[in-house]
């Protein structure tokens, strides 16, 4: 059988000359110093301030990777129609058919990690770690019947790679 309970009328009150909680745990109590210095610090870490990242300018290679002219010319076709600069971000991420797998998407700002390749007025960006993955590659627009898009055409860094061209193994010299 449930019970129920009338909480109407009922009133919660602390009894009277109760002690307080420094008094019942024989804390000292603070002087007025003390009390304000504990209270800045608790204004403090509710209200942290936000300090800027500096953004230091990404560095520019020459070597790093290789853009074909179909490559540069969408890269610029692709910055015109959205009247600012679009990088083609390359990075390699661990997984596919043989450990690794190519990443290409369109980015509008380097990051602070990022290589920048400049040919001709198109750009490209490398995150520091994939790098060394795709050292001296060659990207390529393709336009073809079952789609558009930027490919890895070779890469001197892997031993070899899937079918589609999506994902590659490294070299281990």
């Amino acid at each position: 059988m449930a019970r129920s309970y009338n909480t109407d009328s009922v009133a919660l009150r602390a009894p009277k000359n109760t002690a307080t909680a420094a008094e019942t745990f024989s804390l000292p109590k603070l002087s007025k110093d003390e009390m304000a210095d504990l209270e800045n610090k608790i204004s403090t870490y509710s209200n942290p301030q936000k300090v800027p990242i500096k953004k230091e300018t990404p560095h520019v290679s020459e070597e790093a990777v290789h853009l074909t002219d179909s490559a540069i010319k969408r890269l610029k076709y692709l910055s015109e129609q959205r009247k600012k600069t679009q990088y083609l971000r390359l990075r390699v991420d661990s997984g596919g058919c043989y450990g690794f797998s190519y990443m290409l998407d369109m980015d509008e700002e380097p990051a602070a990690d990022d290589v920048v390749v400049d040919r001709k007025g198109a750009k490209m960006v490398i995150d520091e770690v994939s790098l060394p993955l795709v050292r001296g590659a060659t990207i390529d627009w393709q336009d073809r019947l079952i789609g558009q898009a930027f490919v890895v055409l070779a890469n001197p860094q892997a031993s070899g790679g899937c079918g589609c061209g999506s994902s590659f193994e490294i070299k281990m010299d």
